[in-house]
């Protein structure tokens, strides 16, 4: 299965178009409803003393295994149900920019496939790498609690400003 990225628009999936802003009802009748819900409240109010204005409010459906091949991914929505990332785990090559990028393979050559396209990335902590003009992350297998540097983790988002260290 193929996806291409395309940056503050969305991705295609196969033949499919996913825009940054669709409904979740859309997007399920896209993928033919084979999700699972997995929506959660993250109390964080006991760090801030039970201010419940600091819970988290995940909204996130997870998809595995379509099209009859082997892979994995999350589509999260935000507070109106509006698409607003995307994280896939594994068995979706991913297109950016004209490079394909396919999990279990050497992450250095992606790096250096979209650099030599003008795409600088920053390393955020060992092994997980931002772009931020285009908006995603990569991450290797180490950084995911595996071992080497094979690609294990791609990341992407209408806004990722919450990645940015200033």
């Amino acid at each position: 299965m193929i996806l291409e990225y395309i940056s503050d628009k969305g991705f295609i999936l196969g033949t499919t178009t996913f825009n940054w802003g669709e409904s979740r009802e859309l997007i399920r009748e896209k993928l033919k409803n084979r999700h699972e819900q997995d929506d959660d409240i993250l109390d964080m109010a006991q760090s801030f003393s039970k201010d419940l204005n600091h819970n988290i409010e995940r909204r996130r459906d997870i998809y595995e295994d379509l099209e009859n091949e082997e892979n994995y991914f999350f589509l999260s929505y935000d507070h109106m149900n509006g698409l607003k990332e995307l994280e896939v785990h594994w068995g979706i090559r991913v297109h950016v920019d004209n490079v394909e990028m396919e999990f279990e393979k050497d992450i250095d050559i992606y790096l250096k496939q979209l650099k030599s396209k003008g795409h600088e990335y920053k390393e955020l902590e060992q092994g997980n790498y931002i772009f931020k003009e285009l908006k995603f992350t990569i991450a290797d297998s180490a950084s995911m609690g595996g071992d080497g540097n094979a690609l294990s983790y791609f990341y992407a988002g209408e806004n990722i400003e919450h990645l940015i260290e200033e």
